[in-house]
């Protein structure tokens, strides 16, 4: 998942938006230097992760991405899958994108103070863009995509990964469509607090 999935997951689960923006960011499991609700939403987006990166329907999904881009798999389906939130929006929440996109820049701003110097820049970037609002459209996941393949250390087959989208997009979206819902309901049950403990 990424940031529009993480962030709509977190209101779901009455989760701390900053703490599911932090998950990456935040390295270790030594979280008791942060505050209690930033803390559980560094887990809760772990936990999302774990749950996703095991799951049955993503896996048969990331083994859509051939050579040589296979081993960017998830950075790809990730991406795809924010893209199909962003596209199937009304399916999911009843605010318009527009409008919940606003409500977490304005959020997070107010927290931001809490991140660290690296993600509170990409913080200002995400809202002076509006990227959780763009991802609608795929150039802007192509765009992404090549953008993350520039931090790497060395040029890789991730960029361009957004052929990949184009490529298997209508399988692309019915495996979102069919595990987001399972994510959902999972996110939102009351054992799933304890998990995210672990």
């Amino acid at each position: 998942m990424n940031y529009l999935a993480h962030f709509h997951l977190a209101t779901r689960a009455g989760s701390s938006l900053t703490g599911n923006y932090l998950g990456d960011a935040v390295k270790g499991s030594a979280l008791d230097a942060w505050p209690l609700e930033i803390a559980e939403g560094i887990r809760l987006h772990r936990s999302v992760d774990a749950f996703t990166d095991h799951h049955p329907d993503v896996l048969r999904t990331l083994a859509l991405i051939e050579a040589p881009r296979r081993r960017f798999a998830g950075i790809i389906v990730d991406m795809a899958f924010d893209h199909f939130l962003a596209r199937h929006w009304a399916s999911f929440h009843a605010e318009p994108l527009a409008d919940f996109s606003r409500a977490v820049y304005e959020t997070m701003a107010s927290e931001a103070h809490l991140m660290p110097a690296p993600a509170r820049a990409r913080f200002e970037r995400m809202r002076q863009y509006d990227w959780l609002l763009s991802y609608q459209r795929l150039e802007v996941i192509d765009r992404a995509l090549d953008s993350i393949a520039g931090r790497l250390s060395r040029r890789t087959a991730l960029y361009g990964g957004a052929e990949e989208v184009e490529r298997h997009y209508g399988a692309l979206e019915e495996a979102f469509l069919c595990f987001y819902p399972q994510l959902l309901h999972w996110v939102q049950q009351p054992d799933r607090v304890e998990k995210t403990k672990n």
